[in-house]
């Protein structure tokens, strides 16, 4: 997924050593529709990114929660979504770790959800 920020070659960024490295693949709950992934990934220097990539989730938005704390409120495209945040950019990364339960809300109600694991 993050092919696009540091590709090969001279598109590469150089960011300092990655520490964290983690994914949760996301499926339907609760009669939900659409997956997703989480990508979540930190370095040496302190920096965090988290990447949100929805597909096929009815509606016009949805909530991202990790460990139930909401992360972020994203709006769908035809059912899709690509959010990239960076503490680099401002952006609040929570600290997370493999086991952190990731769902996507909408209405209140989970409609997809996974857990964190190494990538």
């Amino acid at each position: 997924m993050f092919k696009f920020l540091f590709g090969g070659g001279e598109n590469r960024v150089a960011i300092g050593r990655k520490i964290s490295d983690l994914e949760a693949r996301l499926a339907p709950v609760n009669g939900g529709s659409g997956r997703g992934e989480i990508e979540f990934s930190s370095w040496r220097d302190g920096s965090k990114q988290l990447e949100i990539e929805l597909r096929g989730v009815s509606g016009a938005t949805a909530d991202v929660y990790i460990n139930g704390e909401r992360v972020k409120t994203v709006t769908l495209d035809n059912g899709r979504i690509d959010d990239f945040m960076d503490t680099r950019k401002g952006d609040a990364v929570p600290d997370l770790v493999v086991g952190a339960s990731v769902e996507v809300r909408q209405n209140g109600s989970p409609v997809l959800g996974g857990v964190l694991e190494p990538d």
